[in-house]
């Protein structure tokens, strides 16, 4: 991934509001979906939610989802939406988010990569396949295990745990992207050694008598 500059995180982080936040594409935010993103935001007084999507640079589809969002007694003001820029802004774009949320069940794959680069740590859910269990997979590779929920409610817990401690949340996204890149799984060598020995292990577990 580039070198894209990497946000300067200070104290003007801590005092605006709470920032929660997806990228994900539009058909991601499933009901249940909104519903979870909504609980979060319950859970959370004062803070707020940025979605950003090629397909909120349509009127309707935003009028859309602040329907759905209100139909959970989301207040329309507590949403924000953005279409689509260029790459380059886009990933600037990371630095107004605070904590960024996942979609269920089918997670984010390169936009949860593209936020953890952009020093973002991300609320998972570990679902059962593999589509939904990306999330889980990035977190624990960069051992933040702690962000990965078992269920629905232990995600809103999460998600409100993580925001309860601003400081140590900034200390977190200052360092996020190196500790990406020291993480054994960005490391492509040393993942294909681990690969291999994992597949030695499973086939001499499979020779056993």
């Amino acid at each position: 991934m580039r070198d894209y500059p990497y946000p300067d995180y200070g104290p003007r982080h801590l005092v605006r509001p709470l920032t929660f936040g997806s990228f994900n594409n539009a058909p991601k935010l499933t009901p249940r979906t909104v519903a979870l993103w909504a609980a979060v935001l319950k859970a959370v007084p004062g803070s707020r939610l940025l979605l950003k999507a090629p397909s909120f640079k349509d009127g309707g589809a935003v009028t859309a989802f602040r329907t759905r969002f209100a139909a959970h007694g989301v207040d329309a003001s507590r949403l924000e939406f953005r279409g689509p820029v260029g790459l380059t802004d886009m990933m600037a774009e990371y630095e107004d988010v605070d904590i960024a949320l996942d979609p269920v069940p089918y997670n984010g794959g390169t936009t949860t990569l593209q936020a953890l680069w952009m020093g973002v740590p991300v609320v998972v859910l570990a679902g059962q396949h593999f589509v939904s269990r990306m999330g889980a997979s990035f977190m624990t590779a960069l051992n933040l295990g702690d962000w990965v929920a078992r269920d629905d409610e232990h995600y809103v817990a999460v998600a409100a745990a993580m925001a309860r401690d601003r400081e140590a949340l900034l200390d977190l996204k200052r360092g996020l992207r190196s500790r990406q890149q020291q993480a054994a799984a960005w490391n492509i060598d040393q993942h294909a050694r681990s690969l291999q020995e994992a597949i030695r292990a499973m086939w001499r577990a499979s020779c056993a008598p």
